[in-house]
């Protein structure tokens, strides 16, 4: 235990083998069917264990969850049979005050962790959901993940894509547009006020966008070919005044001079409206210094004008 609070790694020595392949029989028998075949490979391949089991020690840990209280049943699929625990006595009690915790401590991580995370975190809330009887907290552990009602297998495509920068066509439902195929150079993805997003260069405007994943049907096509599609970085200059001790810039952000009472940051992006967001929401305390973008801003602010007085 001491070495493992040293440098945080498992090793064979901090591990009971017995009870460890114990648990995984349990987990996989608990998520569907497993045929002793499967049992073997998942214990052979597994990253701890590499190890051969035979039939009759898995029977033995097949009967041994049986003894525990584990009703597990047999079904057979094309000649195969096949094992699962249809109820277990191993039933979780969530009392509301600790259901209210982990929703604290989700939100006190959420900002700083990984899609990837962010992917484990939604199944484990899929699951921990079920142990709760409070349907208004229950609700709440179902829907408060960005990535709830997405098909996780398009959110790893997307992932795997963005990390090699490839080009993409999906079928999209667009809320103005309805269903289309788009095709995007994808870059990243990333959440934004509780939304999941592809980011990316969009052929059909030729500009660099972001796409709601959750809008998302399918991915059409992947072209494993050198894109054609380019889009400029944007790099912005903007004064900001008031409140600088609270500001917090960003990871495309940079502050490049600070006094007593203003800052001057640099913001890059191949995104315009990010940057244009950006600016707005620092409402009259900020000043654009870059000249052209001045321009876009001055745009921005006589449309919404404009929208405001419409008769």
């Amino acid at each position: 235990m001491k070495q493992f609070m040293k440098d945080n790694t498992i090793t064979y020595n901090l591990m009971s083998f017995t009870g460890f392949k114990s648990l995984l029989i349990f987990t996989m028998l608990l998520e569907g069917p497993k045929s002793y075949y499967d049992l073997q490979k998942a214990i052979s391949e597994h990253q701890y264990l590499h190890e051969t089991v035979s039939i009759d020690t898995l029977r033995i840990y097949i009967n041994t969850l049986k003894a525990m209280g584990c009703n597990v049943e047999k079904t057979t699929t094309n000649r195969v049979a096949k094992y699962y625990i249809k109820s277990q006595p191993f039933e979780l009690k969530i009392t509301d005050e600790q259901a209210k915790s982990v929703l604290k401590v989700y939100k006190a991580i959420a900002k700083s962790i990984t899609l990837t995370d962010f992917i484990a975190l939604q199944s484990f809330f899929e699951k921990f959901a079920r142990y709760i009887t409070n349907e208004d907290l229950k609700n709440k552990f179902e829907n408060i993940s960005p990535l709830n009602n997405i098909d996780s297998s398009i959110i790893k495509d997307l992932l795997k894509y963005a990390k090699n920068n490839t080009e993409i066509t999906v079928l999209y439902n667009s809320p103005n547009s309805g269903k289309k195929n788009i095709t995007i150079l994808t870059d990243r993805l990333g959440i934004s006020n509780n939304k999941l997003y592809v980011y990316g260069i969009n052929s059909e405007y030729n500009n660099y966008s972001s796409f709601l994943v959750s809008k998302i049907i399918k991915i059409v096509s992947v072209n494993l070919q050198k894109s054609k599609l380019t889009v400029p970085e944007l790099t912005v200059l903007y004064e900001l005044k008031n409140d600088i001790e609270n500001f917090e810039p960003l990871a495309c952000e940079r502050i490049i001079e600070k006094t007593h009472d203003k800052l001057v940051v640099e913001i890059k992006s191949k995104n315009k409206f990010d940057i244009m967001q950006r600016i707005m929401s620092h409402t009259s305390k900020c000043k654009v210094i870059s000249p052209e973008f001045q321009k876009e801003v001055i745009a921005c602010l006589k449309q919404m004008k404009e929208g405001y007085f419409e008769k």
